[in-house]
């Protein structure tokens, strides 16, 4: 009997939906996508969100100098994952995490105050990102088909918990078409 968690891919982006039908002219997959990831089909109860880079959008984003600009002194590191990722060392990487900005309650301000303690000595809560940049190693377009797959096989390494993926909410080719019709119309 499996008993692994079930997680919902979103993809709200339009733009994903358009290369991925092939909506405008030469459009194709993307080789990089943003994703949320939900414990519910109707996304509303978040779990995780992603940007996934597959090699050829490494490769463009060092040639571009994006992401981590060259004279980062982060760029150095970054290289090296790079390098172990195209050179089969490593299957995948993490590129950046991203956490919620902590704005206290009225009460939290000024329980500092009550207790004594200073305030260059009081410490936001620790808590968890909600956002990560990974990096894979991978030549396909990521196509949602590949996005699932890659989100499950990294459950257990990012999250410690192996869970199976569903795409959710899916628009269709024709759904895609009319949205990337009325855009068009507008600009």
């Amino acid at each position: 009997m499996d008993c692994k968690a079930k997680k919902y891919l979103h993809i709200y982006d339009w733009n994903y939906w358009w290369g991925y039908y092939r909506c405008g002219k030469d459009w194709e997959p993307f080789h990089a996508a943003e994703f949320s990831l939900a414990e519910d089909e109707a996304g509303e109860a978040p779990f995780f969100h992603f940007d996934f880079h597959n090699l050829p959008a490494l490769h463009q984003t060092i040639r571009d100098g994006e992401f981590v600009e060259p004279d980062n002194p982060d760029y150095p590191h970054f290289l090296d994952q790079a390098r172990r990722l195209r050179n089969g060392e490593q299957d995948w990487f993490v590129g950046a995490l991203y956490y919620p900005l902590f704005s206290p309650e009225m009460h939290f301000c000024n329980a500092s105050v009550r207790s004594g303690v200073p305030l260059t000595q009081l410490l936001s809560p620790s808590v968890p990102p909600y956002y990560g940049v990974i990096f894979l190693r991978e030549e396909r377009p990521l196509t949602p088909e590949v996005l699932t797959h890659w989100a499950e096989t990294l459950s257990q390494p990012l999250f410690g918990q192996p869970f199976s993926c569903t795409l959710a909410q899916v628009p269709s080719r024709q759904e895609a078409m009319e949205q990337f019709e009325n855009e068009m119309r507008l600009t």
